[in-house]
């Protein structure tokens, strides 16, 4: 009896268990000199290809929607350009008509030191993962309205009774709220709609500002809001301009800033440094927390994702905040980073080419030095 006991467990333990989700995934392989793509049958299947289809680089980026292609040969140029991970999501029409989201992920192959002359890498079919995250966050979108609208309506009502009393701070700082419920309905509108289309965010609104007086601003909301913080702005003078959507900026700056104090241990320093450089400034915000794994320091910035740390992963939202920040700084033609500090905590930056103003003021003060 035991030794037909041991030939079931056997028998059993031989049958493969079935790999959920494995026939979405295919691979593919790229010829840099030639642009000439190479799939596998499953490759085929996901994108509905015959077997008369052109195997060249421009055919797979015919497939992909024109409003997604400009972001997807970005990425792919940037990825050979620094020998980088690739990886982007991106809508698809197959030829049969059938719209589809993709995840494309791929890594530079050199069979020569130093020349890169192949990037491989794998396609996932993610269209049912990406409904469930559109009605997902529909129904976010439905949750967050309804207090919104509320708590609109009545700053508003405060603004207004108040508005003829002689003491004006009350109105100021409801004002100020006005303004954040203005830009989180906005946000809602562009990032939590149940539309699945990456160009669904608005225009950008231009205007000159000085980064110097933004950060100052922000900083002086953060202290009121973080009172167990000491934030602190590098350097407190000279005028620094950039051409941007103001309130974005500030969007951008104020997700950096409280990720610091949440990762922060209490009574510790965040220090915002303002770098200008000949063409762009930097924006940095150093914290003293427990830093981040800079080994996944740009998969920070990608959609939902969330760090594996228990501790962190506590604090953190459904991974967004990042992916906004990075899609504001790109439009403004910036970047984003993230690193561990010289001293220990975290650092996250981001850069905005500078105003042309900007630019000749800087060079006037030069100038004016070098008379002197």
């Amino acid at each position: 009896m035991n030794r037909e006991i041991r030939n079931m467990e056997s028998r059993t333990s031989v049958v493969p268990e079935p790999t959920i989700g494995a026939v979405y995934i295919g691979n593919w392989k790229i010829q840099l000199k030639s642009n000439k793509v190479s799939f596998c049958p499953r490759m085929r299947k996901i994108l509905e290809l015959s077997k008369g289809y052109d195997e060249r680089i421009d055919e797979l980026f015919g497939l992909v929607k024109p409003a997604q292609l400009s972001g997807l040969i970005h990425e792919f140029k940037v990825a050979c350009f620094n020998g980088t991970k690739f990886e982007k999501q991106v809508q698809i029409v197959t030829p049969c008509g059938n719209e589809k989201w993709i995840l494309l992920t791929g890594i530079l192959y050199s069979r020569r030191w130093g020349t890169a002359e192949q990037m491989i890498g794998t396609i996932e079919d993610v269209t049912q993962k990406v409904n469930e995250e559109c009605l997902s966050m529909a129904i976010v979108n439905h949750e967050l309205r309804a207090p919104l609208t509320i708590i609109k309506l009545n700053t508003q009502f405060l603004i207004n009774h108040l508005g003829h009393s002689i003491n004006k701070q009350p109105v100021k700082l409801l004002t100020m709220v006005d303004q954040h419920i203005n830009g989180m309905t906005k946000l809602i509108d562009e990032y939590l709609s149940p539309s699945t289309s990456e160009d669904r965010a608005a225009q950008l609104n231009f205007s000159l500002f000085d980064v110097n007086d933004l950060v100052e601003t922000v900083l002086g909301e953060m202290r009121i809001l973080y009172p167990g913080h000491r934030f602190c702005k590098y350097p407190t003078t000279d005028s620094i301009l950039v051409r941007g959507d103001k309130y974005k900026i500030i969007q951008v700056l104020i997700n950096y800033i409280t990720n610091a104090a949440k990762f922060s241990p209490p009574c510790s320093h965040i220090n915002v440094n303002i770098d200008r450089k000949e063409n762009d400034v930097e924006v940095s915000v150093h914290d003293q927390g427990v830093g981040i794994n800079e080994e996944n320091s740009q998969a920070l910035f990608q959609k939902f994702y969330q760090c594996n740390q228990k501790s962190v992963r506590q604090k953190n939202s459904k991974g967004l905040g990042l992916y906004i920040v990075k899609n504001i700084i790109q439009k403004h033609g910036g970047t984003v980073k993230a690193e561990n500090g010289k001293d220990g905590g975290a650092v996250f930056s981001f850069s905005l080419p500078l105003s042309q103003q900007s630019k000749f003021n800087t060079t006037g003060q030069e100038a004016v030095k070098l008379m002197a």
